[in-house]
């Protein structure tokens, strides 16, 4: 089961992608974080922090720079933890199946240059778009 998070939580400093972003920062106007719940035992299995723009970021201080449309156009996923094994693609499946504005925008990742992160993204359906000095950006 996929739940938003409506406001900053200790959680988001277990961060492991991106620990420098501040828990208030991801919560916001365009800023969001969907948390996945194991319907078993009802325990986080994973969160996924996504921020809405105008252009495809290719660096983390991009991430939050006054929004400069009413209505961005582009989702991205800038970071994804788990907790469990196989909780991270449940929880980007159950976003991009979601019924809402959100997911009818472009879906795009600002991922960094790793393995696992270009193995995890490929596993779950994204195409690489570009790789950045610091980052790749796949595309959903």
């Amino acid at each position: 089961m996929i739940v938003a998070l409506l406001e900053p939580s200790r959680i988001l400093l277990d961060d492991p992608v991106r620990p420098s972003i501040a828990p208030e920062s991801r919560v916001g106007k365009w800023s969001r974080v969907y948390l996945h719940i194991n319907d078993d035992d009802k325990t986080l299995g994973a969160v996924l922090c996504t921020v809405k723009m105008d252009f495809i970021p290719t660096e983390e201080a991009q991430l939050f720079l006054p929004d400069l449309s009413p209505l961005p156009k582009i989702a991205v996923l800038y970071s994804i933890w788990s907790y469990r094994k196989g909780a991270g693609s449940k929880l980007v499946r159950e976003y991009l199946s979601m019924k809402s504005p959100e997911v009818t925008m472009r879906i795009v990742t600002m991922s960094p240059k790793t393995t696992m992160a270009r193995d995890f993204h490929l596993r779950n359906g994204a195409k690489t778009l570009q790789e950045n000095e610091e980052t790749v950006n796949y595309e959903y």
